[in-house]
């Protein structure tokens, strides 16, 4: 009776946590095999199907499969119960022949309704040369030697084009390339792009890496970073190479004491090696010198509309006209259109404002606005000319001029002002009152004796010797000033806890794990450049190892020294690193914090 009083409570609670949810159904695999390798096929949907009908598998061999696993979960969030239940069937395949091959969808039925997956492709190349001794001696010969050959692990600057006007954007993708095990990297150096005008795009917090197929041969290779360069000068530019250091396993250099090192990984350590990129040239051509009075520098492709948000207006009445240029090219660096008002109006400076101007990607659009206020200060009928607006259309190579209609505007006579007399003088006319004719001026004129001076009055006196005073002051303190500037080293002491304690605010606003790569490198910095200040280390000699002797010198003590050490290579490895944790920020912030309070006592009193 009680187990049928437990089986019936379950069934009522499952009931009640199950929720009406979509069911998905979804296929993944490798986009990229050799012949001879095998890989996983899996299909995963979200409900119990009571029928699963896999798709023709004719182009491979089926070395296992299909297995099942089932996952349910059941969670309480504020008091609501929700129920999941996933259903994984993996397939084990193996590629026999070149090409690219199309798995079809699976077919699954839920509650009578069928679902269908999506399909997947596989390109399957033939194996490198590499990769059959790997299979023959277990690793690659390059990783038994040491460092790894340009062939195993390399970074590339790849460009969208290598030709350009001046103006037109080009990509520029940063890449790692690797048929090693990559652990992390760390000291990474970015080119600063000499001669354009760059956008980043893309800068992942998590590495991520996936299958590319370079020379016939397979890679896992990762975006680094991504940009948008705009070239600011003609001529042949070569960007700066790109530097990495990447942390990766090898097999170890030690020979094995026993067997069980071999199965526990005691046959592999950690190496470091440093990926510098080959050098890539942009030939940038210059635009056309027929360039319109309108063009302002837009390159791409462009549309512009005008629009005022009145015609009928009175004066000393504000009216706004509106201009907008949308399309795709270096939206962000093109100059303001120009309006010609008549003299009579005040015109104010436009206001700006843009929108999608920072979307990913090279022909990503956008929309920038001017608005333009003045204000009509006589009655009458004017009318404004066309706006007009030139860009370099990258399409037709050619110079492209818009045009906007005029604005004709009918300014009434301010009703408020009827009691003020004005004489009939409108702006121009103002301009020159008082530079042909000076107005008589009234009043008690201030007038002063001839024969009194003012160099014999006793103010004068003292106001002489008072700056006499005042510039001995400032000579003394710029003398004492000027010394201390010249000890850089005292200046250096001096702002060293400033600087850190600036850098370690910088650092907790990053403390979220979208910026956790700027955390981690703001932090390191407030380590390693309090070092370099209250040390007096020329940054050229600025290593971890150097700044140990030094505090060691300094009396500070050795087991502050090792946590000096331990913080900066935890700052250093966790930057890049594709599975660092982020639990680690606050202790590493708090423990860097006591650390400088603590060595800017100790070496105070050294």
């Amino acid at each position: 009776m009680r187990r049928t009083l437990i089986s019936t409570l379950y069934i009522i609670l499952m009931a009640l946590c199950a929720k009406a949810q979509q069911v998905s159904f979804t296929a993944l695999g490798p986009g990229l095999v050799e012949v001879g390798e095998r890989f996983s096929l899996t299909y995963t949907i979200t409900a119990q199907p009571s029928n699963f009908v896999p798709p023709a598998l004719d182009d491979f061999y089926i070395v296992a499969g299909p297995s099942t696993s089932t996952n349910t979960s059941i969670e309480v969030v504020n008091g609501k119960m929700t129920r999941s239940h996933t259903i994984t069937y993996t397939y084990i395949l193996q590629a026999n022949a070149e090409g690219k091959f199309d798995i079809g969808p699976a077919t699954a039925t839920v509650d009578k309704k069928s679902y269908t997956s999506n399909a997947v492709q596989v390109e399957v190349i033939k194996p490198s040369a590499s990769s059959r001794q790997q299979g023959q001696d277990g690793g690659t010969a390059s990783a038994q030697a040491g460092q790894p050959s340009g062939e195993e692990l390399f970074v590339a600057v790849e460009l969208s084009k290598r030709t350009a006007h001046i103006g037109e954007p080009i990509e520029a993708v940063l890449r790692v390339y690797s048929r090693l095990d990559i652990v992390g990297f760390e000291d990474v150096k970015f080119p600063s792009f000499t001669g354009f005008w760059s956008q980043e795009q893309q800068a992942p917090s998590n590495i991520v890496f996936q299958r590319a197929n370079v020379n016939g041969r397979i890679y896992n290779m990762a975006v680094i970073r991504s940009y948008v360069l705009y070239p600011q000068q003609a001529g042949k530019v070569e960007l700066e190479p790109f530097e990495l250091g990447v942390i990766y396993n090898a097999p170890s250099s030690r020979r094995s004491r026993s067997i069980f090192d071999d199965f526990f990984g005691g046959g592999v350590e950690q190496r470091r090696t440093r990926l510098t990129s080959r050098p890539v040239n942009i030939n940038v051509e210059p635009l056309p010198a027929n360039a319109p009075a309108s063009f302002s520098g837009a390159v791409g492709s462009y549309k512009m509309s005008a629009t005022a948000d009145k015609t009928e207006l009175s004066a000393n009445e504000a009216v706004t006209i509106k201009v907008k240029i949308s399309g795709t090219g270096n939206l962000k660096l093109i100059g303001t259109p120009k309006v010609q008002f008549p003299p009579s109006f005040e015109v104010f400076d436009p206001k700006t404002a843009e929108s999608g101007t920072g979307a990913k990607g090279v022909g990503a659009g956008g929309t920038k606005t001017y608005e333009y206020l003045a204000i009509p200060r006589t009655a009458g009928s004017y009318e404004i000319p066309p706006v007009e607006f030139a860009y370099f259309d990258l399409n037709k190579r050619a110079y492209v001029t818009l045009r906007s209609e005029p604005f004709k505007l009918a300014v009434a006579a301010d009703s408020s002002a009827r009691n003020i007399v004005v004489s009939g003088y409108s702006k121009e006319d103002v301009k020159f009152i008082g530079r042909d004719i000076r107005f008589i001026k009234t009043g008690s004129p201030h007038l002063h004796p001839m024969h009194r001076h003012a160099v014999q009055s006793g103010m004068y006196r003292f106001l002489y010797l008072l700056l006499v005073a005042l510039f001995a002051l400032f000579m003394l303190l710029y003398g004492r000033r000027r010394a201390q500037m010249s000890n850089v080293s005292l200046a250096r002491n001096r702002r060293a806890n400033k600087t850190a304690q600036r850098r370690l605010k910088q650092a907790h606003s990053l403390m979220d794990a979208a910026t956790r790569e700027r955390f981690y490198e703001e932090l390191n910095h407030a380590l390693m450049g309090y070092a370099a200040d209250k040390l007096s280390i020329p940054r050229a000699e600025l290593a971890l190892s150097n700044v140990r002797e030094h505090l060691l010198e300094r009396g500070v003590s050795s087991t502050d020294v090792d946590k000096f050490a331990q913080m900066v290579d935890a700052c250093e490895y966790a930057r890049f690193s594709p599975s660092s944790e982020h639990s680690q920020m606050d202790s590493l912030y708090a423990e860097a914090y006591d650390l400088i309070a603590k060595l800017e006592q100790t070496v105070k009193a050294k």
